[in-house]
């Protein structure tokens, strides 16, 4: 692999975006200042969209907070969406809930420098992420890889990179890169995923890049902290 630089933002979830636009403009405010260091991708963690439950609307149930954060997610891609190409900077912009026919699945995005959007769903789902009186989401089918910056990547989404059957689908496609954006509540998920990753990264002999949150989001119901 050539010499390539990204950037890793482990997101404070504390910060409290207003709404939607203060979100983007935060992300926008981290993607001049790693351009600026030479990165050509910054990459957020796993449910980077959660600090947005800063703004939930009173009374909100913990089973509505992901179709609130999908509703969201829409407004905050469309804002992001010119930016890579405005400053010349690829973003992962972590992963957030995405409505489809079967539900909402947990779905990184990306937008890159040169106008392509990929999106990759988590295949593993934890069970607080399946549990009905919570988030209620849907598992994804499909495992992606792409090309970007001459390099070719993938995104496996937290838990996914704690699975070796992933890892051995991964083997035949000759990755330079892969990506995974993370959220872990306690130090032990922490280990759990770098340390697998460390074994993603020799079995698929490849770089592999985590990123994960830290602080908590004012609003939430579910991660009293987080980890990374």
């Amino acid at each position: 692999m050539t010499d390539y630089c990204l950037a890793l933002w482990a997101m404070n979830l504390g910060f409290s975006p207003a709404h939607s636009q203060a979100f983007a403009d935060h992300v926008e405010a981290r993607l001049v200042e790693a351009k600026a260091a030479g990165a050509k991708l910054l990459v957020l963690p796993e449910y980077a969209i959660e600090a947005c439950l800063a703004f939930k609307p009173d009374g909100l149930k913990p089973t509505e907070e992901m179709a609130f954060l999908a509703e969201v997610g829409v407004q905050v891609i469309e804002l992001l969406r010119p930016l890579p190409q405005a400053h010349g900077i690829s973003l992962l912009a972590g992963s957030m809930p995405v409505a489809g026919e079967g539900g909402l699945t947990n779905t990184a995005i990306l937008l890159t420098s040169d106008g392509r959007e990929n999106r990759q769903d988590k295949l593993s789902l934890t069970p607080g992420e399946m549990d009905p009186e919570t988030w209620q989401l849907q598992g994804g089918r499909e495992l992606m890889t792409f090309e970007l910056d001459g390099l070719k990547m993938s995104v496996l989404i937290c838990l996914d990179v704690e699975m070796p059957a992933l890892s051995c689908l991964l083997a035949k496609e000759n990755l330079d890169l892969l990506l995974v954006p993370s959220m872990t509540e306690m130090l032990s998920g922490y280990h759990r995923v770098f340390d697998c990753a460390k074994a993603r990264a020799v079995e698929l002999m490849t770089s592999v890049a985590v990123c994960g949150t830290v602080g908590r989001t004012p609003g939430t119901t579910q991660m009293e902290t987080n980890v990374s």
